[in-house]
């Protein structure tokens, strides 16, 4: 399913109906074996042995970061180049930020994030930490995409979970999910609701769930799903 990984295949079974209805053919659980044609692509064969006619592939095969150069002048590298909370790589006064570094996050331990809006605000944070700011980048992830006309939002990670809570209906298509890991939300999505978490002109859900999971407060998961229940009042410490 589309974006299953990261949202789950709930979340997923929701996008993949709205590339159907816009008439794309999704090929899940199969994968490229090879591309046929003469002086141009012309179709591709998969693995199950399907044939598609095209005219033209786009190829989405991931990244791998290119961290070879560090590792080579001895910088700890491991999936990405290590970097500490200041975004300072093993060696001094090298500091790595964007797809490429793999950093230590004050709320959600070590990783690593392929986003435009991680590349922006590391950047930032590594300029501040190289003119002596002490401070963490401790920046709460998000991502956004807008497919056809509905638009996406995401706050947190959430690498794993063992429970995923809805307020409002997923074959809505105007609902929020939350994430939580041991009764700790670490993400949330908004599909066409919840509002831009990072828009400072903004106080939508979304922007309370943030405080959620920066703050790692513990929450019955029955009043996430209540429309009832303020999630503001949610994300306040003590408030239940």
């Amino acid at each position: 399913m589309p974006l299953a990984r990261v949202l789950g295949e709930e979340v997923g079974k929701v996008l993949a109906d709205i590339h159907r209805e816009n008439g794309v053919d999704l090929a899940l659980g199969d994968s490229v074996a090879a591309f046929e044609g003469g002086k141009r692509v012309e179709r591709v064969r998969t693995k199950n042995g399907r044939r598609l006619e095209c005219d033209l592939v786009v190829a989405g095969i991931g990244i791998m970061p290119n961290s070879e150069l560090l590792a080579a002048s001895g910088a700890a590298v491991d999936n990405g180049v290590l970097v500490d909370e200041r975004c300072r790589t093993s060696l001094p006064d090298v500091y790595a930020a964007g797809d490429v570094a793999n950093h230590l996050h004050p709320v959600f331990g070590r990783l690593r994030v392929e986003h435009w809006n991680n590349g922006y605000q590391q950047g930032r944070a590594a300029a501040g930490s190289m003119l002596g700011r002490d401070q963490p980048y401790d920046y709460l992830h998000s991502f956004w995409s807008n497919q056809y006309d509905h638009v996406i939002e995401y706050v947190g990670f959430a690498a794993r979970w063992d429970r995923l809570v809805f307020r409002g209906r997923p074959e809505s298509r105007k609902f929020l999910g939350f994430y939580l890991n041991e009764g700790i939300v670490r993400g949330a999505v908004g599909l066409n609701r919840g509002g831009d978490p990072d828009d400072p002109k903004e106080d939508g859900e979304l922007k309370a769930v943030a405080s959620l999971i920066r703050n790692r407060v513990p929450v019955d998961p029955a009043r996430l799903a209540n429309e009832d229940v303020d999630l503001r009042r949610l994300a306040s410490p003590g408030i239940q």
